[in-house]
């Protein structure tokens, strides 16, 4: 009885430990799952289907979305990834519906006017 007790309290802690890994790796698929972005999290425009095609072959669209650039520093910023990070190079119409489109949609924000208030119509 006793090397019955003794063998359960050893396999016991496994089979958690083997439970615990199979959740663990769960998770870990749906958050996979999760992160699978469609094109609709970008704005609404020409050439959002380029840029989403083109750009979330490297980085997600956070990347994007979260960035405010101007339309030369989006530009520059084509070459850059050309340069440092192996990005086939963007030419002529292709280029510039993408940094139209990253410029119109995610071109630095525009401040109030001062001395109105934006909380109020």
């Amino acid at each position: 009885m006793r090397k019955v007790l003794f063998t359960l309290a050893l396999l016991l802690p496994a089979a958690a430990l083997a439970q615990d890994a199979a959740q663990r790796q769960a998770d870990a698929a749906r958050a996979i799952e999760q992160t699978v972005e469609e094109e609709t999290v970008l704005a609404e425009g020409e050439g959002r289907s380029e840029v989403f095609g083109y750009c979330t072959a490297c980085h997600n669209t956070a990347l994007i979305r979260r960035s405010r650039f101007s339309r030369p520093q989006w530009d520059g910023l084509m070459d850059w990834m050309t340069e440092r990070h192996g990005m086939n190079p963007l030419e002529g119409e292709f280029r510039d519906t993408i940094v139209d489109y990253l410029a119109r949609h995610y071109g630095p924000a525009q401040a109030p006017a001062r001395g109105r208030n934006p909380f109020l119509n």
